[in-house]
């Protein structure tokens, strides 16, 4: 935290007491919703809208109970677009809107203010960039991505590509790599395609990473937790990326019964699955 005069310690100090404030204090029951009941729910709300500080991530804390129950049901209706929003209202029902709003309203607004233990290791992923790829994994699938302006390659380790030929869910050890790359441009400025109609690459310009490992997810809320597997964004030059693997986390919940996989039918496709 930046230093403000000589306020800092009690700065420190007054948040850290806000953010256990936030999840030890008696959940208040207000009317429409139970809020010790959406208390579990809201501790993976907390990897995302504590310790914010843009627009797009509001704080929670204090809210009117009435405005995120509307909120949410907009968000799963469609009617409001966001991806991770969606994706996280898609799996509440209208019993969780009510019990979640009726956490967040009864806190105390100002209480979210670090993220609480609980909700934190949402945040962190424990992935490193594969040492030796792609030594060892499968290109099982390349596309032009016109909303990003890249041309994205997805490979798969050899782990996953045998559980994949076997018919049998992706399991601990598997890593799946997403090289983006900026395309080369023509003369006019268009992206130049190959005989296959994919933008031929200039240079990476990220790298998106997924792996399983046993007890990954074990410290993940339950709400968004999926499985064992952890997310990452890796620089062209394969250093780590800082990303909120919470949102990672999110995003993958409506592919649950894929394994929270995207792409496992192109996996199973190149696995030549039985």
């Amino acid at each position: 935290m930046r230093s403000i005069r000589s306020g800092t310690s009690r700065l420190c100090l007054g948040a850290a007491a806000g953010a256990i404030l936030l999840f030890s204090m008696p959940a208040v029951t207000i009317a429409g919703g139970d809020a010790a009941a959406g208390k579990a729910k809201a501790t993976a709300c907390a990897a995302c809208h504590t310790a914010v500080g843009n627009s797009d991530t509001p704080h929670l804390a204090g809210q009117r109970e009435t405005y995120i129950v509307k909120q949410l049901k907009a968000f799963k209706a469609g009617d409001r677009k966001h991806p991770v929003m969606n994706a996280m209202a898609g799996v509440l029902s209208d019993a969780d809107f009510e019990n979640v709003a009726a956490f967040w309203a009864s806190q105390p607004a100002g209480s979210d203010a670090t993220t609480p233990e609980e909700a934190a290791a949402a945040k962190k992923t424990k992935m490193v960039f594969p040492k030796d790829f792609p030594k060892g994994f499968t290109l099982y699938d390349a596309k032009n991505r016109d909303d990003q302006h890249v041309v994205a390659q997805a490979y798969v380790n050899a782990v996953g590509l045998k559980a994949a030929k076997e018919g049998k869910q992706l399991p601990d050890g598997t890593q799946i790599i997403i090289v983006k790359s900026v395309p080369k441009m023509d003369a006019e400025k268009k992206p130049l395609a190959g005989k296959d109609g994919l933008w031929q690459t200039e240079k990476i310009a990220i790298y998106e990473g997924m792996e399983a490992r046993a007890s990954w997810g074990k410290d993940i809320p339950e709400l968004i937790r999926n499985q064992d597997w952890n997310y990452a964004l890796f620089n062209a030059d394969k250093s780590p990326k800082e990303v909120n693997q919470a949102i990672c986390l999110t995003c993958h919940l409506p592919v649950a019964s894929q394994g929270y996989v995207f792409g496992l039918k192109k996996i199973q496709e190149k696995a030549g699955a039985k």
